[in-house]
């Protein structure tokens, strides 16, 4: 394995992936922390491009890796140039995009799919891949206008999982309806009230399951189209759930 030192060059380059646009353009993102590195060295669907690590931290980063990817060390003034959070905590990957195309989901979905529309925080959105994925689900499906996955404070709050999840980004209303009319599915839409009770979904064989935006829902679009409404009963006088509290209990209610 290649230990090297890192250039002003390669700095400032490691900087401009901290925009999103930069991070589109060169298909990479930035992940941080060793429960971040353990997780993506045993994946394959977004793959580790290189490694920077602090000298303090050098030797057990270097003994978890492969030896086919290049490391580089660096002072701890570095990283805090470099890292994304105020206490870093030592080691910053770039790792590759996995781009999963929509289509490749016809042969093979399983019978219960998780869409979210325009959800705007990416603690929620990290959040809610940790939960499907401790209940089984690697597969999930965003709107065009949610929040990017591959923010540094979703992959954080997903505590690794985003390694091991498809993500298929940018479905328009229209694309999953016709691939719910396509496939058999029902399409159910979570609303704070109104719906039928979650144990409903039992009853439902191919469901995708759609949650709405923190604030507003779902959109119109996703409404006018949905084949079943459900809600989770509460007594408390409270508006509404927090969205990823809500997609922990309906997701609870599915595989039971």
């Amino acid at each position: 394995m290649g230990v090297f030192q890192m250039s002003r060059g390669h700095r400032t380059w490691v900087r401009s992936l901290h925009r999103k646009k930069i991070r589109d353009e060169e298909g990479v993102f930035i992940a941080e922390g060793f429960n971040a590195l353990e997780s993506a060295v045993d994946a394959t669907y977004h793959p580790i491009v290189e490694v920077m690590v602090d000298r303090d931290h050098l030797e057990a980063v270097v003994a978890l890796l492969p030896d086919d990817l290049p490391v580089y060390e660096c002072s701890g003034s570095i990283m805090e140039e470099i890292s994304t959070e105020k206490t870093p905590q030592g080691v910053v990957m770039i790792c590759r995009r996995g781009n999963f195309a929509f289509s490749d989901l016809d042969g093979a979905a399983p019978d219960t799919l998780l869409y979210l529309d325009r959800v705007s925080d990416p603690g929620n959105l990290g959040t809610i891949l940790r939960t499907a994925a401790w209940f089984g689900f690697r597969q999930l499906i965003l709107s065009p206008s949610c929040v990017d996955p591959f923010n540094t404070k979703a992959i954080r709050a997903s505590a690794g999982t985003i390694f091991k999840t498809e993500i298929y980004r940018d479905i328009d209303s229209g694309q999953i309806q016709k691939f719910s009319e396509r496939r058999g599915y029902r399409m159910v839409a979570m609303v704070p009230r109104g719906g039928n009770p979650p144990d409903e979904l039992k009853k439902t064989d191919r469901k995708i399951v759609m949650l709405g935006q923190e604030a507003d829902g779902l959109s119109e679009e996703l409404m006018e189209c949905a084949d079943q409404l459900v809600s989770i009963p509460g007594h408390g006088g409270v508006e509404s759930l927090n969205l990823s509290v809500a997609a922990a209990i309906i997701l609870y209610e599915i595989v039971k």
